[in-house]
């Protein structure tokens, strides 16, 4: 697992632990987001082609299919494209920084330096209880991309025992947050 890591390791950094988000809840967190967005979008469709206008010939209710058709593939493409995402995730946290390592085409990486992190948030969404499967995300925020801002700080995602890595985490950030300060 450390291989995955090893083209932005510093010289002497060490992965400390590696998660992989849950599966499942990767999965169903997208198949339900793709689906709400895209029975919206049908909905629409459906208005479209049912509403008729004056002195138009209604049209024929097998046309429905054709929406139908559009949606099941581009589910089948979310999925596709979600697949590709979760292969390519995964967590980590070092003796210097905490990385998320995610992409669909290539591979990009996102990381913060301990001795920068300033805040720990953990949530547990609803997907997460409907999954069963523990499962919850942890932010980790400093002064310039601060936990509550939605688009910043570095979030792993979807991870099992979200409160134990929490601690296990937040522990080891603190002792060598100290380490590296002195």
């Amino acid at each position: 697992m450390d291989k995955i890591f090893e083209p932005i390791l510093d010289k002497n950094e060490k992965i400390v632990e590696v998660f992989k988000p849950n599966k499942a809840k990767v999965f169903l967190s997208s198949f339900i987001s793709s689906f709400l967005f895209l029975l919206f979008m049908f909905a629409i469709a459906c208005l479209a082609i049912f509403v008729p206008e004056e002195n138009v010939e209604p049209i024929n209710p097998l046309w429905i299919l054709l929406p139908v058709g559009i949606l099941l593939f581009i589910e089948a493409i979310v999925m596709v494209f979600t697949a590709m995402y979760y292969k390519k995730t995964y967590f980590a946290y070092s003796n210097k920084r905490v990385i998320v390592r995610t992409g669909i085409i290539g591979v990009d990486y996102k990381s913060l330096d301990i001795k920068m992190i300033g805040a720990f948030d953990v949530n547990v969404s609803f997907i997460d209880k409907l999954v069963h499967k523990n499962t919850g995300s942890i932010r980790f925020g400093s002064m310039s991309s601060p936990v509550t801002n939605q688009a910043g700080g570095i979030v792993f995602a979807s991870i099992t025992n979200p409160y134990e890595n929490y601690k296990k985490i937040k522990e080891y950030v603190e002792e060598n947050k100290e380490n590296i300060e002195k």
